[in-house]
Order: C-alpha cells, then sequence, then structure tokens
C-alpha cells in the first residue's frame, strides 16, 4: 500500500448532475384518448396539453386514422456562456382503425389542449341487389 491512500476518480458534481440518466427525453405515448359514437359520426379526443396545431400530422387512408404530434419545447437565452443546454421533447403516435367512413368529410380541431376528430359514417352503401337466375 503505497503512502496508505486511496484513489478516488475525480468527478465533479456537474459530472453528477448532467448524467444521462436525468436527461431522458418524454416519449407521451400514453396520452388520454377517447373514442366514442354520437349520432352518425365518431369523436375521437386526444389531450395533448402544449402542442400547437403546427405539430400535430393526421392521415386517413385504408380504413386507418394516424395521428402523430412532436413538440419540442427550447428556451432561447441570449447572453448566456451555457455549459449544458437541454430541450424537453413529447412526442405522440397513435392509429385506430375505423370502418364505413365518410373521409372526404372528417374535421379536426385542437381547443385547450384538446384534438377532437369527427369522422362521418357513411349511410348504408351496401344494396342486395336480386340476381336473377337464367
Amino acid at each position: 500500500m503505497r503512502n496508505g491512500l486511496i484513489r478516488r476518480p475525480t468527478t465533479s458534481i456537474l459530472d453528477d448532475f448532467f448524467n444521462d440518466d436525468f436527461f431522458l427525453p418524454s416519449f407521451n405515448s400514453n396520452s388520454h384518448l377517447d373514442v366514442y359514437q354520437e349520432d352518425n359520426k365518431y369523436v375521437v379526443e386526444v389531450d395533448l396539453p402544449g402542442f400547437k396545431k403546427e405539430e400535430i400530422n393526421m392521415s386517413f387512408n385504408n380504413d386507418l386514422l394516424t395521428i402523430k404530434a412532436e413538440h419540442t419545447e427550447e428556451k432561447k437565452e441570449d447572453n448566456k456562456k451555457y455549459i449544458y443546454r437541454s430541450r424537453s421533447q413529447s412526442m405522440f403516435t397513435r392509429q385506430i382503425r375505423f370502418n364505413n367512413i365518410d373521409h372526404t368529410n372528417i374535421d379536426a380541431k385542437l381547443e385547450e389542449g384538446v384534438l377532437k376528430v369527427v369522422l362521418p359514417i357513411k349511410g348504408e352503401t351496401e344494396v342486395v341487389k336480386r340476381i336473377e337466375v337464367k
């Protein structure tokens, strides 16, 4: 044993504070989502607090409604010499299958952090046609 000293690895308080585990990105795939039928339409309501309408992408293809949202929050402060700088990121993705939807009249609105999507149900499209046997 040399001089009876135990060597400790050199770390600083900043190393502990900026540990990778401390700044994990937030993937908000557990946002509250409700789907219900009202008259001749389905309604989807998703809680997306902090999101702007420009950050939400939706599509309807092959009876599948896809909702994707991505929000990055960054505080811009001038005149600072940053040692470390972090951003907050939230993402949401959900797909829901619907049948018999009038895809030309789907409507969506974002109000007070709640996205409301209205999907009109098509009228009865299947008409039974009697076929005469000759």
